[in-house]
């Protein structure tokens, strides 16, 4: 997995509740899980920082925010949402693309988020994350987490039995090879050491999402 230009272009979505991270695929529109839809919420460009210490908090406006219309708050499913910006990002591009296919040629992966604590934006300690794991199969998803792993789901990781307590910023994406396949929509533990993260399977959605944000130059970007 060569260079990790799109770091640069992950955005931090505050609220009065938990944060999210959401993550630019076209130069107007940001996806993320639709369980981010929470109260106040504010689109923070990250700025390119990797350290809080460093942090820019330009406040993004947004025009809108989609939820795919099957999501319901108790469960798990269709767990994905856009947000259009009301301006462009002028300095738009990224080193990844939404999936070509069904099962991910590359297993290795790289799952990218923020650690959290009570004093989050400005502890040194809240760097970013590049946490590698790898995609694990249907079968393994479905053996190690029964009836909650569900159709149009990833999963990724193992259980350590870590008893290790953290939190991240959720909703984090996961780029394999050169493709965004997913946003965390849960996971059984603190994914720094090893606990399985549940994924939305883009791929599923991406009739959805193009139907959406669909236009000649914004299609352009999406291939």
């Amino acid at each position: 997995m060569e260079g990790l230009g799109h770091l640069l272009y992950l955005l931090y979505l505050n609220s009065s509740y938990q944060p999210c991270v959401g993550i630019p695929i076209a130069p107007q529109w940001v996806i993320m899980a639709a369980h981010c839809f929470l109260p106040d919420l504010q689109v923070i460009f990250h700025g390119g920082s990797r350290n809080f210490q460093e942090f820019t908090g330009e406040i993004l406006p947004y025009e809108k925010i989609i939820i795919h219309p099957n999501f319901t708050v108790t469960s798990p499913k269709n767990d994905i949402m856009l947000i259009k910006l009301a301006v462009s990002l002028t300095f738009f591009s990224t080193s990844f693309q939404l999936p070509t296919l069904k099962k991910s040629r590359v297993n290795n992966c790289l799952i990218h988020t923020w650690k959290r604590n009570k004093e989050f934006i400005g502890n040194q300690d809240s760097t970013l994350h590049n946490i590698k794991t790898w995609l694990s199969t249907d079968l393994i998803c479905q053996k190690l987490l029964d009836e909650k792993f569900l159709e149009d789901m990833l999963c990724a990781g193992y259980i350590l039995g870590s008893k290790e307590q953290c939190q991240v910023v959720r909703a984090a994406p996961i780029i394999c090879g050169n493709e965004l396949r997913g946003i965390m929509s849960w996971s059984t533990g603190c994914i720094l050491t090893g606990h399985i993260s549940v994924f939305t399977n883009l791929y599923s959605y991406i009739p959805w999402i193009k139907s959406n944000i669909y236009t000649k130059q914004v299609d352009t970007n999406l291939h």
